[in-house]
């Protein structure tokens, strides 16, 4: 990677290169100094191709983000789960070499962090400084400027590809179990039923059969005599079943508005 104006077509390259380069770390985790150069990489990889969204028109930049800007997330992604390697400094122990890569077979007595810690680091971010941050709305790691602290540790930041404000995080938000398929200590979550309304449910689904197949259906007229049972259409309530008659009115559940009297003439 040099400082030459930088294309689409180079960026596309370097993060086939950086992609192989993780891949090859992956397998090789004790070497220490090819993991440094691989984090080097894809730092440098990350910067380039903003540089690269900076240079580039609106229409351009959306072209550049769907062609390689979800490669570029996913390779930053998949070199945040390797051991972090700190930069050599000059308090290093004698048996460190500062600069340059080690020999081959050379075995560092010198300890190194191997978590797997997937926060960004912290130091020296303040409110409006640059961090990188999982945007969902992106679908990737993005740029953004951090608004609100809690300590040294970003709380809310704002992405500068698309502007939304969201909580820092570094990697996709977990998704939710779904109630099927939520289990606790091995036994399924069941939501807990009242037998009254199951009952009821019941009642109105046979009542709501027996209409709809009843073939003796009497239009309601309030100067006829009914009797218990019947089957009634009504122009407001629709078809009913009469459960109790009056000297003066019925009293007739339909299976939408329920029981409903009825005043006869």
């Amino acid at each position: 990677m040099d400082n030459a104006p930088l294309t689409l077509d180079q960026i596309t390259q370097e993060t086939r290169d950086a992609t192989l380069q993780v891949h090859s770390a992956q397998e090789r985790l004790e070497d220490r100094d090819f993991l440094a150069t691989v984090h080097q990489t894809v730092e440098l990889l990350g910067r380039r191709f903003n540089e690269l969204l900076a240079s580039l028109s609106p229409a351009d930049r959306m072209s550049a983000e769907r062609a390689v800007g979800r490669r570029v997330a996913d390779v930053r992604r998949m070199a945040s789960l390797l051991p972090k390697v700190p930069v050599p400094t000059a308090s290093s122990t004698p048996d460190r070499q500062v600069s340059g890569a080690s020999l081959v077979g050379e075995r560092r007595i010198t300890g190194v962090s191997w978590t797997h810690d997937r926060r960004a680091p912290t130091s020296g971010l303040h409110v409006g400084g640059e961090v990188e941050a999982w945007c969902g709305k992106c679908e990737g790691l993005k740029t953004h400027n951090v608004v609100a602290m809690v300590g040294d540790t970003p709380r809310q930041v704002l992405c500068q590809a698309c502007s939304s404000r969201h909580n820092f995080r570094t990697g996709p938000a977990r998704k939710r179990e779904t109630a099927e398929g939520a289990t606790a200590g091995g036994t399924d979550r069941r939501v807990a039923v009242d037998p009254e309304a199951a009952k009821r449910a019941e009642t109105q689904r046979a009542l709501a059969t027996e209409l709809a197949s009843a073939s003796d259906v009497r239009s309601f007229n309030p100067k006829e005599r009914y009797k218990a049972g019947e089957i009634i259409s009504h122009p407001e309530y629709g078809r009913g079943k009469i459960e109790n008659v009056l000297r003066s009115s019925l009293l007739v559940r339909f299976s939408r508005a329920g029981l409903k009297p009825l005043m006869l003439q």
